[in-house]
């Protein structure tokens, strides 16, 4: 009997040296498991810290670049006014050089104009003696003229008429009638005259 108890009691003594055993183990592995735990965990915070600091330089990257942009958009916004500004310039250059082209071609007719009317006065003045000539033979009077150059006296108003005299220059005539068309002059007591070959003198009255 006491040989069986001495038996259980070194199978319980081998069971609690093996629990023994088992437990420190456990413990051991227990303990390596929550240190390397505390380990990652420490790394997880440092990296973790690290990463914040990156957050905190990429921040302070962007507000730099965000205010890169705005003086770029500034400057593009500076640009774009010198840029309507020039335009501006631009059209009003070209604006003066239509007026500039268009008061010179003003200038033109106007000086155009002015040779037409200047024609046209010595025109009407032309006409204006005609009238008055006619009107005076009209009226019973002769009129008074003198060559200004030599001059053919012919026997009608044309040039395909006879020749019955040869006038000199500074001569003076009395003309008694006018051609219709005002090319030739009847002078007294001779014939015809061309009318560029005489010019006026004075007026006188058929007593």
């Amino acid at each position: 009997m006491l040989g069986n108890l001495s038996s259980a009691q070194k199978a319980v003594g081998g069971v609690v040296v093996i629990a023994g055993i088992v437990g420190w183990v456990f413990a051991f592995v227990q303990t390596g498991e929550i240190g390397g735990l505390k380990s990652d965990l420490e790394s997880a915070r440092q990296g973790l810290a690290s990463a914040r600091d990156e957050l905190a330089q990429l921040q302070g990257d962007l507000q730099a670049v965000q205010g890169d942009l705005q003086a770029a958009q500034g400057d593009l916004q500076a640009a774009r006014g010198e840029r309507d500004q020039l335009m501006q310039r631009v059209k009003a250059t070209e604006s003066l050089g239509q007026l500039t082209a268009a008061l010179e071609a003003g200038n033109a007719q106007l000086s155009s104009l002015k040779s037409e009317i200047g024609d046209s006065q010595a025109e009407l003045e032309e006409l204006r003696a005609e009238v008055q000539q006619q009107q005076a033979l009209l009226e019973g009077s002769v009129l008074q003229f003198k060559t200004n150059a030599r001059a053919r006296v012919r026997a009608g108003p044309g040039t395909d008429t006879d020749e019955v005299a040869v006038v000199p220059a500074g001569k003076s005539l009395q003309v008694f009638e006018i051609v219709e068309d005002g090319t030739w002059y009847k002078v007294g007591g001779m014939g015809y005259i061309f009318h560029e070959l005489l010019e006026p003198v004075e007026k006188k009255l058929v007593e």
